[in-house]
């Protein structure tokens, strides 16, 4: 085993105790990081995911003890602790990335940096100013089928690359249903979601987005209806967006058996009516870049999409080649030297059945690198300008098609 790090979680949602929690148990023998505290902004929460952690420890044939933090910040100045992890709310992220920033030890942030702009620049200043560079939590950077992609681009497979084309057409109906549907809380699918898709786009192309043009927002699917019931629970209509029967990507959800008992807490609820007038996030989208060098993208996302085997894929253009991924099986066709060369191969490595494609796995061991001295695979400036992206293409959204320099 390696030496033992230390791991403290600010957030225990799904995110923080099953995608990046559980696997950092399960790998722990690996990787020698260790979960020893939590916080949340609901005691319940964090008794229940420490709770859930211990078992798991225990599962695997370690007896671990996860402290119960009252407070973020006890656990930030606790002296035992060398990694924090920061999955809480979206708009709660300058607070604890700050703290977490200013204290000098390790820190993962988890996608989308922020909501605002302003607290964006917050956190990206405060890691400039610290010197402390933050690990920025961008999945798809640890997807093996997405790297595979990178590393054929870089290896000229297409040649001169061009254009970008990324679809995201996927069953999230959930994004209306929790803590998402509000837009002051996470952002919504534009910014929880499309951050992702917009690092992507600077990632493959090596530079960053100049101006944008798009067009989307809210569409007729889930037009408000004041008359249904603000709940799934208290609705007896047929719906094919029913919280415990809609269909759903199950390498990126997790079907949680807490229920918080707070029934004011709104941001608890997990099954909020699709159509209630309460929520004010976007559904979908068309998102045209102009990237630096001359490399346009498209980015054609939707959150009501069917679940189908190609729900979300990304396809590279150059000069002389193409690239197709479709990231739900993993698989790559190339079509190279002018079409005269094709193939098709699976790119989605050894961990592709577990979450997330794999890339939580991959993502908990460069945790460790990144402990031991390893500089992050992206950092809180890649997160910023992800989130003028966001930003930017909302506005455009709002004045219909309006161009956008960024």
């Amino acid at each position: 085993m390696e030496d033992i790090k230390q791991v403290g979680i600010i957030g225990c949602g799904a995110r923080g105790l099953h995608h990046i929690g559980f696997n950092m148990v399960d790998s722990s023998t690996e990787t020698g990081l260790v979960i020893v505290g939590v916080s949340n902004r609901s005691k319940a929460s964090s008794d229940y995911a420490a709770t859930e952690l211990e078992e798991r420890y225990a599962e695997n044939g370690s007896k671990v003890e996860v402290t119960r933090f009252e407070s973020y910040r006890d656990m930030i100045s606790d002296p035992s602790i060398d990694l924090i992890i920061i999955t809480s709310h979206t708009d709660a992220h300058a607070e604890h990335a700050i703290a977490a920033l200013e204290s000098g030890k390790k820190v993962y942030l988890d996608k989308p940096l922020s909501v605002t702009l302003e607290d964006g620049i917050i956190i990206a200043e405060a890691e400039k100013r610290t010197g402390n560079r933050l690990l920025m939590g961008f999945t798809r950077r640890y997807e093996e089928s997405w790297l595979k992609m990178k590393e054929l681009l870089d290896g000229g497979a297409v040649g001169s690359l061009q254009m970008i084309l990324l679809r995201s057409i996927i069953p999230y109906s959930r994004y209306l249903q929790g803590w998402h549907r509000k837009r002051e809380w996470s952002g919504g699918p534009l910014n929880d979601k499309c951050s992702h898709h917009f690092d992507v786009f600077r990632w493959m192309a090596s530079s960053d987005c100049g101006a944008m043009s798009a067009f989307g927002g809210r569409s007729g699917v889930f037009k408000p209806d004041p008359t249904a019931p603000a709940r799934c629970s208290e609705c007896e209509r047929e719906c094919s967006y029913r919280r415990s029967e809609a269909l759903e990507e199950l390498k990126e959800t997790v079907s949680s058996t807490f229920k918080n008992t707070n029934l004011n807490d709104q941001r608890a609820i997990q099954d909020a009516c699709v159509f209630s007038p309460d929520s004010d996030v976007e559904d979908f989208g068309s998102v045209n870049m102009q990237l630096s060098g001359g490399v346009v993208g498209n980015l054609f996302f939707t959150i009501f999409g069917p679940l189908a085997p190609d729900g979300e894929t990304l396809e590279l253009v150059g000069d002389s080649g193409r690239l197709v991924l479709s990231r739900s099986d993993g698989m790559i066709r190339s079509y190279t030297n002018h079409g005269r060369e094709t193939d098709a191969f699976f790119a989605g490595g050894e961990n592709f059945d577990s979450s997330h494609y794999g890339s939580d796995k991959n993502l908990v061991t460069h945790m460790r690198e990144f402990c031991d001295g390893a500089e992050p695979v992206c950092d809180a400036q890649d997160g910023l300008r992800s989130l003028e992206m966001v930003l930017g293409a909302r506005a455009s959204f709002d004045e219909r098609g309006s161009k956008q320099e960024l």
